[in-house]
């Protein structure tokens, strides 16, 4: 808490907001309120409905009309107006009088084609709510590899504050020495850069720091002035499944749903093509209100194709063909994108548990008994600034470490197309 304090200080953000997050809450709230995604999910919610327009029957089609009369010579009253603008209907406005008449159309699609229609507008709309999932798992890496490198600012910007609380006390022991005429001026002036090159990386650490809540503030629709802090610890993540398994869950990864559905909609789309050569139904109700007749019409009406629909087929088929290899080119992208992650976990792992066993706890056994000796007199100086170098070093390293395995694993689920595990 003091060094947040130090830090608004410094930076004169004494009023900005601090928001405490763990990973689950910054996922929940980026995923929550990004615009993008609202605008992806509108998108989802459109071509649903358009699906159901498309398993809809088509809208009847009501015409009422009236057909003025006409005195055309020989027409007789009540009967046939030979000339007259209702030709062809069941009854014409008889000599002088006023025909009027309701006709109903029940419109259809080419026999076969309203199946396909359907299919077509299906596949789209899968295709269009994988896209959806593409781009939750896109911010949701985003948020979890923002979140995490946030955790291991936090850590650094520990170490450099452990670093310059030992300086302090070893620059106050040498100043004690020198004064009492048991240590030299030299120990005490390089003390006393040591002290000054920690503050500096202090300062650096927290710099640092601040751009890295900046850069998360946005990815959760949070004003860029907001202290954000991430609770939680950098670890190396547990993988229970092997590569192979990862690879079968790369199926249902957005990117190659999408690839999968966008085939299946062109294929749908060409028998789609292929059926607009089929008959298309008619059927249309006519009733004369003058004469109170009737008239049911019934028909299919046959196409005569002049290469319109036979190229139109053609083209779909193409598209089928191409479809298909994108879907292959997907897969194996993904694919790939899956192994470097799975490797690069693999390596980051393994390195980050050798090394905290055999490098970093070793590194802090030896720190501690040299700064013990130096305290006690039996360590020189030299011995001390050289165990404390290292052993900054070694524990910058180990967060790279665990960091550089943490968005390892980030990455192999985003290969996946779905979370291994919830971190809270």
């Amino acid at each position: 808490m003091r060094s947040i304090l130090f830090f608004l200080a410094l930076f004169g953000l004494a009023g900005a907001e601090e928001r405490r997050l763990t990973l689950r809450a910054a996922v929940e709230q980026g995923l929550g309120s990004n615009a993008a995604l609202r605008a992806a999910d509108a998108r989802v919610q459109s071509a649903y409905w358009s699906y159901q327009k498309s398993a809809s029957l088509q809208s009847t089609q009501v015409t009422a009309g009236t057909i003025a009369g006409s005195n055309v010579p020989g027409s007789v009253t009540g009967g046939n107006n030979p000339s007259g603008a209702g030709a062809g209907f069941a009854t014409f406005a008889a000599n002088g009088r006023t025909d009027t008449y309701v006709q109903v159309t029940q419109p259809f699609l080419p026999l076969g084609s309203g199946e396909s229609a359907r299919r077509v507008a299906w596949e789209e709309y899968r295709q269009v709510a994988a896209g959806y999932q593409a781009a939750q798992a896109v911010l949701r890496q985003q948020i979890k590899d923002a979140f995490f490198n946030l955790v291991a600012a936090q850590d650094l910007l520990g170490v450099a504050e452990g670093n310059l609380r030992v300086a302090e006390e070893v620059y106050q022991l040498a100043e004690s020495r020198f004064s009492a005429g048991a240590g030299p001026q030299l120990d005490l002036i390089d003390a006393g850069v040591q002290r000054s090159r920690a503050h500096q990386e202090v300062v650096r650490s927290q710099s640092s720091l601040r751009q890295l809540q900046a850069a998360l503030a946005p990815l959760l629709n949070l004003p860029a002035s907001d202290l954000l802090v991430g609770e939680g610890a950098l670890e190396v993540p547990r993988l229970e499944l092997d590569f192979p398994q990862l690879l079968a869950r790369a199926e249902e990864n957005p990117q190659v749903s999408s690839a999968l559905s966008a085939l299946e909609r062109n294929r749908a789309s060409r028998s789609l093509a292929a059926q607009q050569a089929h008959p298309t139904p008619l059927l249309t109700a006519i009733h004369d209100w003058t004469t109170q007749t009737y008239q049911l019409q019934v028909g299919l009406q046959f196409p005569l194709d002049w290469g319109q629909i036979r190229n139109e087929v053609r083209a779909r088929e193409q598209q089928v063909v191409e479809q298909e290899a994108t879907l292959e080119s997907t897969r194996l992208s993904v694919a790939s994108q899956l192994k470097s992650a799975f490797e690069l976990y693999q390596g980051a792992a393994r390195n980050a548990s050798e090394f905290r066993e055999k490098v970093l706890l070793p590194s802090e056994q030896s720190a501690r008994i040299t700064q013990y000796g130096f305290r006690s007199g039996a360590v020189p100086y030299l011995r001390l600034l050289s165990s404390q170098q290292n052993l900054a070093a070694v524990r910058k390293e180990y967060i790279a470490l665990l960091q550089s395995a943490q968005l390892a694993w980030n990455a192999v689920e985003a290969a996946t197309g779905r979370p291994l595990v919830f971190d809270t």
